[in-house]
């Protein structure tokens, strides 16, 4: 399709919709579920596991460890 005709066509489709001929399809409306606070997205996912609280207790006594100054004591 060229220019030409390109324009030609949205030329007749805008006359026919000031000319109230052409009708608009109805607009769907929105699914009020998507919005739902409980379908989005939460925090961070961490597990209850023993093993990463412990891991997670051990990595802070070594930064703590790490920051004590040793050869002034």
């Amino acid at each position: 399709m060229s220019l030409k005709q390109t324009l030609k066509t949205a030329r007749q489709l805008d006359a026919a919709a000031k000319d109230g001929q052409l009708s608009l399809p109805p607009i769907k409306p929105r699914n009020p579920l998507a919005n739902d606070p409980l379908l989005k997205k939460g925090g961070v996912h961490a597990k209850d596991d023993v093993r990463l609280q412990h891991k997670k207790q051990r990595h802070a006594q070594k930064r703590n460890l790490r920051q004590v100054d040793w050869l002034s004591k």
